[in-house]
């Protein structure tokens, strides 16, 4: 496998992880709480705030970590 291959997929998915990390923390957190998917829209709002919580704390987590992830990755890809 070419280096630049490989370097191109994780950059796209260290970009993705921001899209795609909500529904992961919505099925992980049905499967270890044992609730179906559909409870969270009857459910109690604490369900949904500890998931919006979780999720605004990976942004926080991926904003401080962006440019020194790119630039590893931009130098990792010469």
């Amino acid at each position: 496998m070419e280096n630049s291959f490989f370097i191109t997929l994780l950059a796209a998915m260290w970009r993705w992880s921001v899209f795609l990390m909500f529904p992961l923390l919505v099925i992980v957190y049905g499967l270890l709480a044992g609730m179906p998917l559909a409870d969270f829209d009857n459910g109690v709002n604490r369900h949904k705030w500890l998931i919006a919580l979780l999720y605004l704390f990976y942004v926080g987590i991926w904003l401080k970590y962006n440019p020194r992830v790119s630039m590893y990755l931009e130098r990792w890809g010469r």
